[in-house]
């Protein structure tokens, strides 16, 4: 099948930046680039006009969780809300409407709720005292849980120790590592609501001209066995239903490490729609929460220095296991003490065993220093950055860490002026997947009502936020070389939108509409 796009502003996000009128592919390749002239002498199975409309790499999301994403869609979702009231009023109307066996939500902040503190047992005991009830903070570091949760969970058995340590059962809080106890009250998911969750996730994504995501999903549906998980992401795609590509960041327990390397992608291989990337580890909380690992503790608290997931040499461990089979690693780090552990852990393991091809990186890498960034930069680390957490993060900052520290977030100017790779992600459900949104954060550095602006020193320019979400993007999972840009011989990754970016004010971003999505030369949304 060969198709014809022409008459559009076509920037191929090569290093030269190059402009065309015209791009074609032939099945899953890009095979002509150029003008529109030239390309209406040739013969193509289909053409379309795309009346000046923009042409760019498809998107992709470095960081992000589809299938909890999907979740959410079907449950509850509270970013936004403005108050417990809001909460609760919500949650019971879904009780009503569908009776479920359990309700799950997510989005809320105590930050920008009239009430201001985090809702508690007896708020979530007004919506029911009947089903479990888990509703999660918009970071997911911390949930407040209803009393029928509580005692499903405190009735669970070979729970660790340390992990029911962190649950607070008076006010119904859940943090850290004891956040996904809930799953295991819920029912076990089978095999086709997985895959309705797929559908829901990539049909979203594709709509939001995104075409490839790297997704922590192994731990996140209750009952799923992560190598079960996997499986069925492969079967989707033998069956042609995959519409997105999907870099899988394994989050496993220990246990099934192992398990993992045994069905493990082929390093080198850059064609298929699944595979299995880097080891996702999370070695400390959030700022929101206070359970980010900070060196100097919290200006309210300097006792504090935020919950580590595990110890130095536990870090270590995990890290090397991964190292030493040639798999990278991609380690949450939000404090700077989390971010200085993860560089000691990945220094001592390459010093260990040598890899001089290692994509190690750190994911969030929020708060830094100068000395931290060029530890890095020497080691060789990525960045995992979503430039739009700032929205959310730049009125509680300064009162978390103190005004000195508060200048050393969220430095992706510092880090791209060092040469360190850097690409873009949302985490969603964290953030929502708006790619565009998420460019004009990094640009304008502004919260989403324009009210506010956050270090406006550490500003991207235009060029350098495209590229956080589609050159730069692809070199995370060594595919710099298949896609990320349009090139001759390239995977026909593409993404149509009405405005050209590079010619409008990016606080207008969020405006442009996508009009086409294509995967492998397959249109996967149209407007």
């Amino acid at each position: 099948m060969k198709r014809l796009w022409y008459n559009g502003r076509i920037v191929s996000m090569d290093r030269a930046m190059t402009r065309y009128e015209a791009v074609g592919v032939e099945d899953d390749r890009i095979v002509y680039l150029g003008d529109t002239k030239e390309a209406l002498t040739q013969k193509w199975d289909e053409q379309r006009d795309l009346e000046g409309a923009m042409v760019l790499p498809g998107f992709s999301d470095t960081h992000m969780h589809m299938l909890y994403y999907a979740m959410f869609q079907k449950n509850v979702a509270l970013f936004g809300v403005d108050s417990i009231e809001a909460i609760v009023d919500r949650c019971r109307a879904r009780i009503e409407k569908n009776h479920p066996d359990y309700l799950l939500g997510m989005g809320w902040n105590q930050e920008t709720m009239k009430e201001g503190r985090m809702p508690n047992r007896e708020d979530m005991d007004r919506i029911s005292t009947e089903i479990p009830v888990c509703m999660l903070r918009a970071c997911a570091h911390i949930a407040a849980c209803n009393s029928v949760m509580l005692e499903r969970i405190r009735a669970l058995k070979d729970v660790d120790p340390e992990t029911i340590s962190h649950v607070d059962f008076i006010n119904g809080l859940l943090r850290e590592d004891a956040m996904r106890l809930y799953m295991d009250v819920l029912p076990r998911a089978d095999d086709s609501y997985v895959r309705e969750l797929v559908e829901i996730g990539q049909r979203d994504l594709n709509a939001a001209g995104i075409t490839c995501v790297h997704s922590d999903d192994l731990k996140v549906i209750a009952g799923m066995d992560p190598i079960h998980l996997i499986n069925l992401f492969r079967e989707l795609e033998a069956e042609g239903r995959l519409t997105v590509r999907v870099y899988e960041q394994c989050l496993v327990d220990q246990a099934d490490f192992d398990r993992l390397l045994a069905v493990r992608s082929d390093p080198a291989d850059r064609e298929s729609l699944f595979r299995t990337g880097p080891r996702k580890l999370l070695q400390d909380g959030s700022l929101g929460a206070k359970s980010a690992e900070m060196i100097d503790g919290y200006v309210d608290d300097r006792s504090n220095h935020g919950i580590p997931i595990y110890t130095e040499e536990e870090l270590y461990t995990w890290i090397k296991a991964a190292h030493d089979r040639h798999m990278d690693v991609a380690v949450h780090a939000i404090g700077d003490l989390a971010f200085q552990k993860v560089c000691d852990a990945i220094y001592k393991a390459q010093e260990a065993n040598p890899w001089a091809d290692h994509r190690h990186g750190i994911v969030h890498a929020q708060t830094t220093s100068p000395a931290l960034l060029r530890l890095m930069k020497v080691m060789g680390l990525q960045a995992y950055i979503q430039p739009i957490f700032i929205d959310s993060d730049m009125d509680i900052i300064e009162e978390r860490v103190g005004e000195r520290r508060a200048k050393d977030c969220y430095n992706w100017k510092s880090m791209e002026d060092l040469g360190i790779k850097v690409s873009g992600g949302s985490d969603c459900p964290v953030e929502p997947f708006d790619v565009l949104d998420n460019m004009r954060a990094a640009i304008t550095r502004k919260n989403r009502a324009g009210t506010k602006v956050y270090l406006p020193e550490q500003a991207l320019s235009v060029e350098q936020a495209v590229r956080l979400f589609t050159s730069d993007a692809a070199w995370p999972s060594r595919d710099e070389a298949v896609r990320g840009t349009l090139e001759k011989g390239r995977l026909a990754d593409l993404v149509v939108l009405d405005q050209d970016l590079f010619a409008i004010d990016p606080d207008m971003f969020p405006q442009v509409k996508v009009l086409e999505t294509v995967l492998n030369g397959k249109t996967v949304y149209r407007a």
